[in-house]
């Protein structure tokens, strides 16, 4: 039960990089109007009802700018299309006591509606949370291996969740592994990436190609036997103070504490999922609690519904939808965004194929450390035939970080071979293979190289 407190200190205390609804409430609450105007319009195109809402209310008592019933009307009815019917009532009265024509309130009803609209982000961001996932069994993991518990954790009675991005090569093997987010940080990460890195993958025929990407959230929790039961419900009480602060948090919109409650409700087994489900008590309420951070402007939670679409989590994969979350994501500045909205705009098979967009992203993600964003990027660069310095740089940027990595090698031999150094570009081929023996990856694309070099 230790971890419930740390969850609700960390939570409360941390903060997101963009405003929330929470910010600007407090920015509103203080008489900071502009700030607060700007801030909710921010989280009105993402579909948040309640900063409509308050965009209304602004405009309806002249708070940080005039008094305007036309765009109050317009507002409170925009709330009403997001499904707050209580804002419908608001706009009749407003059109009841106004001195204004009717259709003056329509015309500014209209206006807004140009650049907000339920059927805008119907069409370009809702998903359906109610769908059962339908996802395409193209690999499937053949053979795994259980990371271990932590014994300080485990002593401890610390749970907690991992959440993994990785490729897949051709032999199945687990490829470059990237940590996304993990809560309590630094706890459980290790143990879980040097289980997957030996996780093994099929397909129902020959691998034809590297799978890039596959998500995975782990829970770490604590087997629940009688005594536990027994010592959970004495425990309760005591901690309903901290779940009432969670609970009051979340509902007053702040983003980050909606995510964490989102990842403890995906599964049923933790300490707090079992004490939050006494609220939040809908199947659904992970995904929702889950959309309505990122309909909060938390990059995290924006770059998961768009992953989550990708993959086809809610009835259908829905590639536009999926980019234009991941594509939020990555304006916020969320590094796994960026490479990921890259990586997908390098996908021929899609007519939204764009190299030079792709290389934008990279950039932005490599810079922020993202390695195999600098891995990819030194590829993309030698197949666009870049200069030769720029590739250079970009793949001694990726070398630092693995200096023996196989694709790496492979990259620096070819390079090698068009500056006609064929014994370096040997040396450096070899090396790239017996890496890749050694971490059981695919060695198709090396050993024909060096055949070609032979």
């Amino acid at each position: 039960m230790q971890l419930f407190a740390w969850l609700v200190t960390y939570a409360l205390l941390s903060c997101s990089v963009k405003a929330d609804l929470l910010d600007a409430t407090l920015a509103y609450h203080q008489g900071d109007y502009n700030k607060a105007q700007q801030q909710f319009y921010e989280l009105a195109q993402l579909g948040n009802v309640d900063a409509i809402y308050n965009i209304g209310v602004m405009y309806l008592h002249g708070q940080g700018r005039e008094k305007n019933p036309a765009k109050a009307y317009a507002w409170f009815n925009l709330a009403a299309d997001f499904g707050l019917e209580e804002a419908r009532d608001t706009a009749r009265l407003i059109a009841k006591q106004s001195e204004q024509q009717h259709q003056a309130l329509e015309d500014a009803y209209a206006a807004l509606l140009t650049n907000i609209s339920y059927e805008k982000y119907d069409q370009e961001l809702r998903p359906e949370l109610t769908a059962e996932p339908v996802h395409e069994q193209s690999v499937y993991r053949s053979y795994t291996v259980e990371p271990t518990y932590p014994e300080h954790a485990y002593n401890n009675g610390l749970e907690g969740w991992v959440w993994l991005e990785f490729d897949i090569d051709k032999n199945g093997a687990v490829g470059d592994i990237t940590l996304v987010d993990s809560y309590p940080k630094n706890t459980f990460d290790k143990p879980l990436i040097n289980a997957v890195k030996r996780w093994q993958y099929k397909a129902p025929s020959e691998i034809e190609h590297a799978y890039y990407n596959r998500s995975l959230l782990y829970h770490f929790t604590t087997f629940k036997g009688e005594q536990y039961q027994q010592s959970f419900q004495r425990q309760q009480k005591s901690y309903q103070s901290e779940i009432s602060e969670l609970i009051d948090a979340a509902e007053q919109g702040n983003a980050l504490v909606q995510y964490y409650i989102a990842n403890w409700l995906s599964s049923d087994k933790y300490n707090a999922s079992k004490l939050l489900k006494y609220h939040w008590q809908k199947d659904t309420a992970s995904s929702e609690l889950l959309l309505t951070s990122a309909r909060n402007g938390y990059a995290n939670s924006q770059y998961r519904i768009g992953a989550n679409l990708l993959r086809g989590d809610y009835g259908r994969v829905d590639r536009q939808k999926g980019l234009n979350w991941v594509l939020l994501a990555a304006q916020n500045g969320f590094a796994n965004a960026q490479y990921r909205l890259g990586r997908e705009l390098l996908n021929k098979q899609y007519v939204d194929y764009a190299p030079n967009k792709a290389r934008k992203w990279l950039i932005a993600a490599a810079a922020q450390g993202h390695f195999r964003a600098k891995r990819d990027l030194a590829a993309l660069l030698f197949e666009l035939n870049e200069p030769v310095a720029d590739i250079q740089q970009a793949l001694d940027d990726a070398l630092k970080l693995d200096k023996s990595h196989p694709q790496l090698l492979l990259l620096q031999a070819k390079l090698q071979q068009q500056q006609k150094q064929i014994e370096q570009a040997k040396f450096s081929a070899q090396a790239a293979l017996n890496e890749a023996r050694d971490r059981n990856w695919s060695t198709q694309a090396i050993s024909a190289f060096l055949t070609l070099l032979n």
